[in-house]
């Protein structure tokens, strides 16, 4: 299971590389931060027991045809102050390798399933999030996005973008972009000397405003299946990964993003993170921790499943 994590986010611009746009969106942004004490990662029971009685109200089923129909995630992107050093980091906590480095303006790290991009900017939080598509045609993707009211953006050329209801950027992404990069980065280095040895991008946790708007406009959009399903919470399915939504006052704010890792048991990542100076707490067979700019990270077993 996942969990609905405590404290306040921060919001940022929009911090990427200067790209051209068809639109600018009034809201480029979807952060968050917590500080150190609000990090105690203490998960809120009601998200949770509010989760399960979803598999009652709202039994798991196949969604209504999607405008497109995402199988995975083929990345999730941050925004970061520092590339350099968040790049070092991501490298040795989960032996993450670089596939694309643009210097100062950002860097791709590649997992076996997908990817990490980071981007610089402000301050740390979100900057995107790209479902994997089968069969996508990229470059063709802005105008179905147009003809449906979407109100797409232009990251870099052909390369198409909307916001969800709530501010977030979604960037449609073919389901093996990048996938030729990261198999050669790991032909490269298959042993990189890391704490951890991350698989892929196994979850992202939104808060949303409207949880029953969000879930309508993720499977209108993408097609997604819902895993279960609460009157303030809803995980949908992506194949092996899946999104977490929680219904909050506030939403267009991200809660926390997971690893999976290789040989998962909770009391061993945790000794092994608490060996290189890595503070965690575990709740059930969840483990969290703050990376180098106070994000919340989760690390799960491969194929974690809420």
């Amino acid at each position: 299971m996942v969990s609905n994590m405590a404290g306040e986010p921060l919001l940022t611009r929009w911090p990427g590389p200067r790209l051209r746009l068809a639109r600018t969106p009034a809201a480029l942004h979807c952060a968050w931060r917590r500080s150190a004490e609000e990090v105690k990662m203490q998960a809120t029971r009601r998200d949770w027991l509010a989760a399960a009685a979803g598999l009652a109200l709202a039994p798991a089923g196949r969604a209504e045809q999607g405008l497109f129909r995402a199988v995975t995630i083929n990345h999730l992107s941050l925004t970061v102050p520092d590339v350099k050093a968040a790049g070092e980091y991501y490298a040795r906590v989960f032996g993450m390798r670089v596939i694309r480095d643009m210097g100062d303006r950002g860097q791709m790290k590649g997992l076996k399933r997908n990817y990490l991009a980071l981007f610089k900017g402000d301050g740390p939080g979100l900057n995107h999030f790209s479902p994997g598509v089968d069969g996508l045609d990229e470059a063709g993707a802005g105008a179905i996005l147009e003809a449906h009211g979407y109100a797409p953006f232009e990251r870099a050329p052909n390369i198409w973008a909307c916001l969800d209801p709530d501010g977030i950027q979604n960037h449609l992404s073919e389901t093996m972009r990048r996938e030729d990069q990261v198999s050669e980065a790991y032909r490269k280095n298959p042993n990189p000397d890391s704490i951890l040895h991350a698989v892929d991008v196994n979850h992202l946790a939104l808060r949303v405003s409207d949880v029953g708007r969000s879930v309508d406009w993720y499977q209108r959009l993408m097609g997604l299946d819902v895993i279960s399903r609460a009157s303030t919470s809803a995980f949908l399915g992506l194949g092996d990964n899946f999104l977490a939504l929680f219904q909050r006052s506030r939403g267009g704010e991200a809660d926390h993003f997971c690893f999976s890792v290789e040989d998962y048991e909770p009391e061993t990542v945790m000794a092994k993170l608490a060996r290189h100076g890595i503070k965690s707490i575990r709740r059930e067979d969840r483990v969290y921790f703050e990376d180098l700019n106070g994000l919340t990270v989760q690390v799960s077993g491969v194929g974690h499943q809420p």
